[in-house]
């Protein structure tokens, strides 16, 4: 399998000479693949938690005499925090920890705990456009209009999502083999390792419906009613989604929008591939590179950056909103084919004064109306992580 360089890989050996580093992501996105390059890089040594051997050296805390050292999936341990907790304070001066997991990583950004300041999460996600084309992220575009560099490689991508391993063979076969083993790895072993869910049979059930939601505002009581168990528990499970990088959640921007819906929210894969339908697939393509910019940009100080989307009670929508700084920067709006600016996107770009893009399948298309340009992906999307 073809091993891609990954745009992080400088950002996090320069980190590293500094703090603790985290590294969080989902299962099989190639974070170890990335945490082994960067220790060879360093003449450090990599432990896997899962490894027999490495996870007797890990817990005897051999390790913590080296200056270089990955301890990799790492959240898998039930008592990890306080294991860093007390080697950051004893060691911290001489070693050089970074640490990846598939879940968890973030919970000390959340809790005020004694480790905060002292590391940098990241989060590696699936390639992009942008990351298949250049390991340079780029900085912050000054100018949405003005990104129109043509690449190659958007229909591959479309169809086998952007996790390394079935986009570098690009085979349906070996897309729907990888898929399946992904989904009763995330089932059988993650969920039973964090969770205490034991409805497992009801839980791939929820997940196999999920696909056919993407991009609709969200109803947790009418999945509910489709498995037979109550709101709540709908509502947990899909949080468990989300603590696995199996989705992630974009809700409604409301300020300065008279009527706005302020409560249901929407979601996406971070493996599009599993969408079928296509509008939604490419809805779901964009919004990953969205969200994965959004997220790079602010885990390297470039500025805080969110994602969300613009619904009115009188139904008028647009895909995606990106604020910076809290104050809204630019909108997105996802379509196949459609060359001529969506109403609704003209309506809200004068509403709020700021940019719409409306970035289109469909090759060969770069034309601004105003405050508004449709563009073809393959001449947009380059300019994102």
């Amino acid at each position: 399998m073809f091993v891609y360089p990954r745009n992080l890989f400088a950002h996090i050996l320069k980190d590293l000479n500094r703090k603790f580093v985290f590294l969080a992501g989902p299962r099989q996105v190639g974070k170890t693949t990335l945490a082994e390059n960067i220790m060879k890089k360093l003449n450090g040594i990599h432990l896997l938690y899962e490894d027999e051997h490495d996870r007797a050296k890990i817990l005897k805390k051999e390790y913590v005499h080296k200056s270089w050292v990955c301890l990799d999936e790492f959240h898998k341990f039930e008592r990890w925090k306080n294991h860093i907790k007390g080697v950051y304070d004893k060691y911290h001066k001489t070693l050089h920890l970074l640490l990846t997991g598939s879940a968890r990583l973030d919970i000390f950004q959340k809790s005020g705990d004694s480790l905060m300041g002292r590391y940098y999460l990241y989060h590696l996600y699936p390639l992009s456009c942008g990351e298949l084309h250049t390991d340079v992220i780029p900085t912050l575009p000054q100018d949405m209009h003005s990104l129109t560099s043509k690449i190659k490689g958007i229909p591959e991508l479309l169809k086998f999502g952007g996790f390394p391993e079935p986009f570098s063979l690009q085979s349906e076969k070996e897309h729907l083999r990888w898929s399946n083993m992904r989904r009763n790895l995330i089932i059988r072993e993650d969920l039973r390792e964090l969770t205490h869910i034991q409805l497992i049979g009801l839980v791939e059930q929820l997940m196999l419906l999920l696909p056919s939601k993407i991009g609709s505002l969200f109803s947790y009581r009418s999945l509910a009613e489709d498995i037979q168990v109550g709101v709540p528990t709908i509502q947990n499970w899909i949080q468990v989604f989300e603590k696995l990088y199996l989705l992630f959640k974009i809700s409604p921007y409301s300020k300065r929008i008279t009527r706005a819906i302020q409560r249901q929210p929407k979601y996406y894969f971070y493996d599009w591939s599993q969408v079928e339908d296509e509008s939604s697939k490419f809805e779901n393509f964009i919004a990953s590179h969205l969200w994965k910019a959004v997220q790079v940009w602010t885990d390297l100080g470039e500025a805080n950056l969110s994602l969300h989307f613009l619904r009115d009670r009188e139904k008028r929508e647009v895909d995606f909103l990106i604020t910076k700084n809290e104050k809204p920067w630019f909108m997105v709006e996802a379509k196949l084919a459609e060359t001529s600016p969506s109403e609704n996107l003209l309506h809200f770009s004068r509403l709020l004064n700021i940019p719409g893009i409306q970035v289109i399948l469909k090759e060969g298309i770069c034309k601004r109306h105003g405050n508004i340009s449709v563009i073809s992906a393959d001449q947009w999307l380059l300019h994102f992580p």
